[in-house]
């Protein structure tokens, strides 16, 4: 009741921000207004207690999704579903990888992607997982894919042949209409591989592929996010200029697809920049977007800032929640009471 009562009136929904702090070894959570109507929660007031995750000094660690209150955290080893509304944590079994056909035990593995969601037709959360075999450097990688149901504690294989996503460690994977998206890569050539945006359908498990908006330099980083319940394309160039940063300027270009799944639909909405590193920080990476008329991203020192999504007034905002480059990450959270202890009694669980 609590849950679907939240769900009817937008209610319980708060900016969850993750990050480690290098000093004290240690990877934290913390609550914020969602609300950007009023002077006091443009600030990102604290709404709850931080809550630090246990046994967590190690870098890596990923946010990769939210659903029903219940947040999914991976080092992309372990996986773990946490409600912090109830401070339960839950840590999923450990599967041995399977080697695909055409790749030896000694290939080297990574999980280059994962996902988490509730399929409405089972009844049932599911966690994907995307691996990235390779047995060399010279070789061409294979990409194969595999998904956890907690209804039966196990997982099990995919068949599908994948392209590699680009960028392994996002925030999470943008969702819309109950497929996830990444920005991805073909592997089935060296030179000049295509890029594309791969998606997940967590119902019917059916992986698609979509053409970019716009040609990408090698320079150039893409990323997605969901704007207005939109499917959002964001193009920036990587931050590293090799002289003078203090007056490197950044564009930001955003798109978006009009029409799910319709190629002519994207739209370029909004045009970003100059953002000068001699006015303002250097931009790191998007994270999300915030209330639709905002985009919160990651600054190159660590820093959270906001930038107004509008053509004509870019005001951006440096906040006071830093943490180690590259382990920032945000999603909109809503609170519920929904239990870990009680989805199966096989399952490792803590109070944290």
């Amino acid at each position: 009741m609590h849950l679907n009562h939240a769900k009817d009136y937008n209610d319980h929904r708060v900016v969850l921000i993750k990050r480690f702090i290098k000093d004290g070894k240690k990877t934290i959570l913390s609550f914020h207004s969602h609300h950007s109507g009023g002077e006091e929660d443009e600030t990102l007031r604290v709404v709850a207690p931080n809550l630090e995750l246990p046994w967590w000094d190690r870098y890596w660690i990923g946010l990769i999704g939210a659903c029903n209150g219940i947040v999914c955290i991976s080092d992309f080893y372990d996986i773990y579903l946490c409600n912090p509304a109830r401070h339960e944590l839950l840590k999923l079994p450990v599967r041995p990888f399977v080697y695909p056909d055409g790749c030896s035990k000694g290939s080297v593995f990574t999980t280059n992607g994962l996902a988490f969601g509730f399929d409405p037709s089972s009844g049932d959360y599911k966690v994907l997982r995307i691996i990235s075999f390779s047995a060399g450097s010279f070789c061409l990688p294979s990409v194969t894919a595999e998904i956890y149901n907690l209804s039966t504690n196990s997982w099990r294989n995919l068949d599908a042949d994948l392209p590699k996503i680009e960028h392994p460690h996002p925030c999470f994977p943008a969702l819309i209409h109950g497929s996830y998206h990444w920005c991805a890569a073909s592997t089935k050539s060296r030179l000049s591989a295509p890029r594309m945006i791969l998606s997940f359908n967590i119902c019917t498990e059916a992986f698609g592929e979509m053409e970019f908006p716009c040609y990408i330099a090698d320079d150039t980083r893409p990323s997605l996010v969901v704007l207005d319940d939109s499917l959002a394309f964001i193009s920036f160039k990587n931050p590293y200029p090799q002289r003078f940063p203090s007056i490197y300027e950044q564009f930001i270009d955003i798109w978006v697809m009009v029409e799910y799944g319709i190629k002519e639909s994207w739209m370029k909405k909004f045009s970003l920049g100059p953002l000068v590193g001699m006015n303002g920080p250097l931009i790191h990476e998007p994270l999300c977007s915030w209330n639709n008329d905002k985009l919160l991203l990651q600054s190159e020192d660590g820093y959270l800032i906001s930038c107004a999504l509008n053509n004509h007034s870019q005001e951006t905002r440096k906040f006071d929640i830093c943490g180690q480059r590259d382990t920032l990450k945000v999603i909109i959270y809503q609170e519920s009471l929904v239990s870990l202890s009680k989805r199966h009694e096989g399952l490792s669980w803590w109070k944290i």
